[in-house]
């Protein structure tokens, strides 16, 4: 699917780069949860099972491209049923210009063609930039939250949802 700004698509070789760069990154890791690494080869290992996952329509992997550049991706964090839930992220360096944003609203836009009917996200509660994109994609605060340990403290994690129309 293609944007003014940005397309999604799914993840090859040439995006392993881009995708280590990401996982890898220290400012991602406040927010997105990735594991602690100690080589390049788990980096790796984790690229393509999200490149394999992303060839096939069992799960939802996709990455988030300003022309040919890489600048985050997309993927569901469990499905359920007709709903499922969707995590981002985006690099550092391209963040601040409606990427994640504009990836999340293609995102929505492709699950519901493909038969959801519930799209739900969460994010940390501290965590307003994501927060400001699941809004800004019409989706609605939910009653839900959650208490998650993540790199040695407890987090406190809001969802947000949309229905399809």
């Amino acid at each position: 699917m293609e944007h003014n700004m940005i397309r999604l698509a799914r993840l090859s070789e040439k995006d392993r780069e881009a995708v280590s760069e990401i996982l890898t990154d220290k400012i991602v890791a406040k927010t997105y949860m990735v594991p602690d690494f100690t080589s390049q080869e788990q980096v790796d290992k984790l690229f393509y099972r999200l490149a394999e996952l992303s060839e096939g329509d069992a799960r939802y992997v996709r990455g988030i491209y300003r022309g040919d550049t890489l600048v985050g991706f997309l993927n569901d964090v469990g499905i359920d049923g007709d709903a499922v839930e969707l995590g981002w992220v985006v690099h550092p360096r391209y963040r601040n210009r409606g990427y994640a944003t504009e990836g999340v609203k293609l995102a929505v836009e492709e699950l519901f063609a493909t038969g959801f009917h519930r799209v739900e996200a969460g994010a940390f509660e501290e965590n307003g930039a994501s927060i400001r994109v699941m809004e800004k994609c019409g989706m609605a605060r939910l009653e839900k939250t959650d208490e998650i340990a993540y790199r040695g403290r407890v987090c406190r994690c809001v969802y947000y949802g949309v229905e399809k129309p």
